[in-house]
């Protein structure tokens, strides 16, 4: 199943999972320099913080838990929206780099 195909399974998983503010496509395949075995890289914003009460750790095994087994590796990061508010100019980090790079995939309004 080629990738353009089963992203918008990962993303209707991600949705009824999470319920995030947004879903974004960074890394070679928003650059259109995938290949075949490329990993789908997805920034999945979040509108609750992390912290003592809210574990990041347990939260993305939540949600590789409900993507289930996908013919194509996903690498998932999953921040706030205020980690995003925080990073989203830096050159360096991988938020800023997501943003600059990436492609939406959903966005609730």
């Amino acid at each position: 199943m080629t990738v353009e195909k089963v992203l918008p399974e990962i993303v209707k998983r991600l949705v009824a999972a999470a319920q995030p503010e947004e879903i974004i496509l960074f890394g070679s395949l928003a650059r259109g320099e995938g290949r075949p075995d490329s990993d789908i890289d997805l920034l999945v914003i979040e509108t609750e913080p992390f912290g003592p009460e809210r574990s990041r750790l347990v939260e993305i095994g939540r949600l590789e838990a409900a993507l289930g087994r996908l013919p194509h590796a996903t690498d998932l990061l999953i921040y706030s929206r205020d980690e995003i508010k925080k990073w989203k100019d830096s050159p360096h980090h991988v938020i800023g780099r997501a943003l600059r790079e990436g492609t939406v995939l959903y966005a609730r309004h």
